[in-house]
């Protein structure tokens, strides 16, 4: 498995924010994610520039309570997963995709939301309509 190089400053930032957020200590960082002391120090200070393995980043990402590819992610310069957004663990996590979907789902209807505010003034409506009150809506092929 190739190495993950790039901006590691970052990433220490992000393990100092994380640390303090949950109120957690280096050593429980280390005992949990079973990283040794010489590599979670290098990383939470930003000692040394060199490649890091997907597996230590993803290790420390999940006791940061963070995304499975965050660090990895920050590291290579991309936006990571907002923490508070849902992910499916693999293609099998049938729940953890469902979990993606309705968030997604809902982020889409807030936008939808803003957008129709903001164009047709204050519109009182509740997404998703799925029937009317005298049946199931028509579909457009049959009006």
């Amino acid at each position: 498995m190739a190495g993950v190089t790039g901006d590691y400053a970052a990433v220490a930032r992000v393990i100092q924010q994380r640390l303090v957020a949950l109120g957690m200590s280096q050593a429980t960082l280390i005992e949990r994610s079973s990283v040794s002391k010489a590599v979670v120090g290098e990383l939470q200070h930003n000692k040394v520039q060199r490649s890091r393995s997907e597996n230590i980043l993803r290790a420390i990402a999940e006791v940061l309570d963070l995304h499975t590819n965050h660090l990895i992610d920050v590291a290579q310069g991309r936006a990571p997963q907002p923490v508070d957004e849902p992910s499916a663990r693999s293609a099998d996590d049938v729940a953890g995709r469902l979990d993606v979907l309705d968030y997604r789902t809902a982020e889409i209807l807030k936008l939808v939301r803003e957008l129709r505010e903001h164009t047709l003034g204050r519109v009182d409506v509740n997404f998703p309509e799925r029937t009317t009150e005298q049946g199931p809506r028509p579909s457009r092929d049959s009006e």
